[in-house]
C-alpha cells in the first residue's frame, strides 16, 4: 500500500510544471493563514482589554451601592427571628412569679408557681424551650420542645469553680441586662444561639432566664440562605465570630474565653491592611455615624466586596461578602468584544476564501491525503470539494484507486475490532450488573490516580456493602440476591456523576471512584446512594428492606491504589461497627492509636 501511494504521488506531481513550484504553493496557505492569526488576535486583544477596563469601573461603581442594600437586609433577616424571642426573654425575666421564686428558691409552692408559668412561656418561644439559672442557690432548670423534660425540669447545679459553667457567672459579672452567644451545654448535651436575659429585682440581680435557637436551623434559616457569590457572618463588638456557614469558625462560648483563645475574624482576613479596615469600620458604625460601612479585600486571594452593618439590640456586626467573579463576572461584558471578533473574524475569511478555495485548499487537501493512504487511512472526506479542471480530474481518480486498496482493508480492520471489543467487555464488566468488574475497575482507577497525582488533583473513593446480603440470600433465594445486586448497581449507575467510575468490587460489595472530589462531594453522594438503596422497595416483596454501608475515604496527593483501598475498606468496617446503614468517613489514626 506504502509504494501504492508513492506511485500516486508521483503520477500527481509528473502533471505539475515543477515539483518546487507545487512545494512553493502548499506553503503559501501557512504564511497567509499566519498573517492573518497575527491580525486577528493584535485587535482582539486591543478591544479585550478596553472590555475589560470599562467592565471594571462599572463593577467599582455598582457594587457598593449593591452591598449596601445587601447588608442591610441581611441586618433584617436576622434580627427578626431574634427580636421577636428577646422580647419574650424580657417579658419572661420580668415576671413576678419568677422575680418572686429567684428571691426564694428553696421554697417549694414558688417553684411551682414558676414551673407553670415557665411552661407558659415555653409554649410561645420559636424553638419552645426555655432555661434558667438561679444564683441564690445555683440550679438550672430546663425544657425542650419535645417536653422530655416534664415534671424534671431541674437539671443540674452550676458550680463557679467548672469550666463548662464560668459562662454564668461572667455573664453575672458583667451585669449585661441581655446577652446573645453561640455555647454548648455540655450537661444537656445540645449547642444553641442562647438568647440571655438578667433577672433584676430592682438592683439585685437573681438570676438569668431566657431561650435558644437551634444552631443548624438559624445557620441554614440566615447564614446559608442567599445568593451564590454571597457570604454573611456575623461578629460581636471583639471581632469574635457568632456565626458562619463553616460551624469550625464560629467562637463558641465566647464569654468565658480568654482574649487569645477567641475565633475572630483574623480567620478569614489574612492581611493586615484588610483587617484594620474592618475594625475601623465596626468602630465608625458602632459610634452611629453610618449605617452601612463598605471596602475592597482580598479572601484567599480573591478581591471581595465587603459590607458591614451594627446591629445595637443585640451588639453583633453583620459582614457580607460579595465574589465579584461570581455575581458580576466580566463575561456579562463579553458582547462588545464578541461581535467585534466576529466582524473582524468574518473580513478575514472572505480576505482569504478566494486564494484558499482556487489554488491552495484543492492541493494542499491532496498532499494531506496521499499521506493518509501511506498511513492506511481512507483520505475521502479530505477530497470530498475537489478542486476545479485538471486538478478536480485528478483528485477523482486518485480517490477511485484509493477506495480500491482501502475497502478489503477495512473490511479485515473491522472483523478485528468487533472480535477484540467483544473480548474485551467480557473481561471487564460484570455479566450480572453490567457494571465494571475488578479487573476493569483497577484499570481504570490506575489510569486515573497517574493523572491525579500529575495534576495534583484530590480523588475520592467510596465503599459499598449490601447488609445482611447473605441472609437475603438464605431468606429469599439467590434469585432474589441477584434483584438486589442489579438494583443496588442501577441506583449507583443513576445516582453518580458521569465521569465518575463504578464497579462490582466481588459478591455484595460494589467501589465507587470519584475525580475530582471534595469531602462535601464525597458525603453527600455516599448518603444519596445511602438514601436511594433504603428507600427502594422490591417489586414482588414489599417486606424486603435493602441497605448498604458505606465507607469513604478522600485522598488528596501522593495517590497509591492499595492505600485508597485499604482506608476505604476501613471506613466500611467502622460504618458496619457503627449498626450498618450509615456513612462513615475515613479518618486517620491518632499519635496514641498508632503507638504498638
Amino acid at each position: 500500500m506504502k509504494r501504492l501511494a508513492q506511485l500516486i504521488k508521483r503520477k500527481f506531481l509528473s502533471q505539475t510544471d515543477s515539483t518546487s513550484t507545487s512545494s512553493s504553493q502548499i506553503n503559501l496557505k501557512p504564511r497567509f493563514m499566519l498573517l492573518t492569526a497575527l491580525l486577528f488576535i493584535a485587535s482582539a486583544a486591543a478591544v479585550s482589554w478596553s472590555v475589560r477596563t470599562l467592565a471594571e469601573g462599572i463593577i467599582e461603581q455598582w457594587a457598593p451601592r449593591f452591598i449596601a442594600k445587601q447588608a442591610l437586609y441581611d441586618k433584617s433577616r436576622t434580627l427578626q427571628p431574634i427580636l421577636r424571642e428577646v422580647a419574650l426573654a424580657r417579658q419572661l425575666s420580668t415576671s413576678q412569679f419568677i422575680r418572686d421564686w429567684a428571691r426564694h428558691p428553696d421554697n417549694p409552692e414558688l417553684t411551682g408557681g414558676a414551673l407553670v408559668e415557665l411552661e407558659n412561656y415555653r409554649q410561645n418561644f420559636n424553638d419552645h424551650s426555655y432555661f434558667v439559672a438561679l444564683l441564690g442557690n445555683g440550679r438550672y432548670y430546663h425544657n425542650n420542645a419535645a417536653n422530655d423534660f416534664a415534671g424534671k425540669e431541674f437539671r443540674y447545679v452550676l458550680d463557679p469553680k467548672k469550666e463548662a459553667d464560668r459562662w454564668f457567672y461572667d455573664l453575672i459579672k458583667q451585669k449585661r441586662d441581655i446577652h446573645i452567644n453561640i455555647n454548648p451545654d455540655f450537661e444537656l448535651g445540645i449547642t444553641k444561639l442562647w438568647i440571655d436575659v438578667l433577672i433584676r429585682d430592682g438592683n439585685d440581680i437573681l438570676g438569668m432566664a431566657g431561650t435558644g435557637l437551634d444552631l443548624t436551623e438559624f445557620l441554614n434559616n440566615v447564614v446559608e440562605e442567599g445568593t451564590p457569590g454571597i457570604t454573611s457572618l456575623f461578629v460581636d463588638h471583639s471581632g469574635a465570630i457568632q456565626l458562619h456557614r463553616n460551624k469550625d469558625f464560629i467562637d463558641f462560648s465566647s464569654v468565658s474565653k480568654k482574649d487569645d483563645a477567641h475565633k475572630t475574624i483574623d480567620l478569614i482576613f489574612r492581611s493586615d491592611t484588610d483587617r484594620k479596615t474592618i475594625y475601623a469600620a465596626m468602630k465608625e458604625l458602632e459610634s452611629g455615624k453610618k449605617d452601612v460601612a463598605t471596602a475592597f479585600v482580598n479572601v484567599r486571594g480573591k478581591r471581595q466586596l465587603v459590607g458591614i452593618v451594627y446591629m445595637p439590640e443585640i451588639d453583633w456586626h453583620e459582614i457580607t461578602l460579595i465574589n465579584l467573579g461570581t455575581v458580576l463576572p466580566l463575561s456579562q461584558f463579553s458582547t462588545i468584544l464578541l461581535v467585534y471578533i466576529v466582524t473582524l473574524l468574518v473580513a478575514l475569511i472572505l480576505f482569504n476564501f478566494a486564494l484558499n478555495r482556487l489554488v491552495l485548499t484543492p492541493l494542499s487537501k491532496l498532499d494531506r491525503a496521499m499521506s493518509q493512504i501511506e498511513a492506511g487511512k481512507d483520505p475521502s472526506r479530505q477530497l470530498e470539494q475537489g478542486g476545479i479542471g485538471e486538478v478536480g480530474r485528478l483528485i477523482n481518480r486518485f480517490v477511485q484507486m484509493a477506495h480500491a486498496v482501502l475497502e478489503s482493508r477495512h473490511d479485515l480492520e473491522q472483523k478485528v475490532q468487533d472480535r477484540t471489543a467483544a473480548l474485551e467487555r467480557l473481561a471487564q464488566i460484570d455479566p450480572l450488573t453490567e457494571l465494571l468488574n475488578r479487573r476493569g475497575m483497577t484499570e481504570r482507577m490506575e489510569t486515573r490516580i497517574n493523572r491525579a497525582r500529575r495534576d495534583h488533583s484530590p480523588i475520592g473513593l467510596l465503599w459499598l456493602d449490601i447488609d445482611w446480603f447473605k441472609e437475603i440470600n438464605d431468606t429469599h433465594g439467590h434469585s432474589v440476591g441477584d434483584d438486589a445486586l442489579k438494583t443496588v448497581a442501577e441506583i449507583i449507575q443513576t445516582t453518580i456523576r458521569p465521569y465518575d467510575l463504578a464497579a462490582r468490587w466481588g459478591g455484595d460489595e460494589f467501589l465507587v471512584f470519584l475525580q475530582p472530589a471534595e469531602n462535601h462531594t464525597l458525603g453527600m453522594l455516599a448518603e444519596r446512594l445511602r438514601n436511594a438503596v433504603a428507600a427502594h422497595r422490591h417489586h414482588t416483596m414489599e417486606t424486603l428492606f435493602l441497605t448498604v454501608s458505606i465507607g469513604g475515604y478522600l485522598s488528596m496527593e501522593d495517590h497509591q491504589l492499595d492505600s485508597l483501598l485499604h482506608n476505604a475498606d476501613q471506613a466500611l468496617y467502622e460504618a458496619k461497627a457503627a449498626g450498618r446503614n450509615c456513612y462513615y468517613a475515613y479518618k486517620p489514626p491518632s499519635p496514641d492509636e498508632q503507638k504498638p
